[in-house]
């Protein structure tokens, strides 16, 4: 298990890098990281271009990848990296192939930003179900809109949730759910847990009973477009799909006839097939979709978490000590 060495002097402890964050930030989100990460020599690249992150690898013994990944090429060309940590869990955006040739091992930080994207799991589907961003545009612009019943809207008290996938984030959302008088029921590959606060069902059940459908899952060769057309067809009619896992678990060209055609109600997502997403994307404009910039982890409480497991982590690697197996994926 990681230990940071927080017991060393901070005067005289070894200055741990440099170490390479890829995702440009403020200067004062970079003072904000470096204060939850002492000991650490944190270089931020200037900005997203693959050309900045691979000069800011250049000589780094640490790489800490964020949400725009590490592109192969720029892993090729660091010439003194150690260890790949990814900044969260999800490493569908790191060459694993590569890092594995190049005998690279790369980390995650498993569970740590669970309880904040469970959080936002719950919001997502209430905001769906009650129209609250078609609401808040409605005030903003000065329309008064106030009408004896707003169609579609519906109450989270006593849905049926289906959840797939039921990792840290889904069993989160089940213990949440529960506050709701939901009845809450999961899929996933490794079949059902011992014990749980939801039921495993089968995927067909999933799809055909549940009033939301809440995806969960790593990205993955197998997992990519889980949901699509032939899924769509098998939901409940006037269904909500909440998706803060990745885009592209949902085929968006089918998301967006299944919303036209009715099928759906609504759909919450904090993630896209490509990120940033277009802005001609159709999905942006439609009412009954709530749209986020995948800031599922993005909070104050969940910033303090995340870095301080990944800076604990590489301040262990680098004292030799072993890291945990549940962080490591190669």
């Amino acid at each position: 298990m990681t230990r940071p060495l927080e017991s060393q002097d901070k005067n005289t402890a070894k200055v741990i890098g440099p170490v390479a964050v890829l995702d440009p930030m403020s200067e004062a989100m970079q003072e904000k990281v470096r204060g939850y990460a002492p000991g650490l020599d944190l270089r931020f690249a200037a900005s997203s271009s693959q050309e900045d992150f691979a000069a800011v690898v250049k000589g780094a013994p640490y790489i800490v990848p964020r949400g725009l990944g590490l592109p192969a090429e720029v892993l090729k060309g660091a010439d003194a990296v150690k260890l790949v940590h990814q900044w969260g869990t999800g490493t569908d955006k790191i060459p694993l192939e590569v890092a594995r040739d190049m005998g690279v091992p790369v980390a995650r930080s498993p569970g740590v930003n669970a309880p904040t994207v469970a959080d936002l799991t719950i919001g997502l589907m209430i905001a769906a179900l009650r129209r609250i961003p078609q609401h808040h545009n409605n005030t903003r612009a000065g329309r008064w809109v106030v009408d004896a019943l707003v169609p579609g809207a519906r109450d989270l008290n006593g849905l049926t949730v289906g959840l797939i996938g039921f990792g840290a984030i889904g069993q989160l959302v089940a213990r949440r759910l529960a506050g709701f008088n939901c009845d809450v029921m999961y899929n996933r590959l490794s079949g059902p847990m011992e014990t749980s606060d939801a039921r495993y069902v089968e995927m067909a059940e999933i799809l055909s009973s549940s009033d939301i459908v809440s995806l969960h899952l790593p990205l993955t060769d197998v997992s990519r477009h889980t949901i699509g057309a032939a899924q769509f067809a098998q939901m409940k009619l006037g269904a909500v799909l909440v998706n803060t896992g990745r885009g592209g678990l949902v085929d968006e060209d089918a998301l967006i006839a299944a919303l036209r055609d009715g099928l759906l109600s609504a759909a919450a997502l904090d993630v896209f097939a490509q990120e940033p997403v277009n802005t001609d994307n159709p999905l942006l404009q439609m009412d009954n979709v709530v749209a986020l910039p995948h800031i599922g982890g993005h909070t104050e409480d969940n910033l303090a978490r995340m870095v301080s497991h990944w800076a604990g982590n590489i301040r262990a690697f680098d004292a030799g000590c072993d890291i945990d197996d549940a962080c490591i994926v190669v």
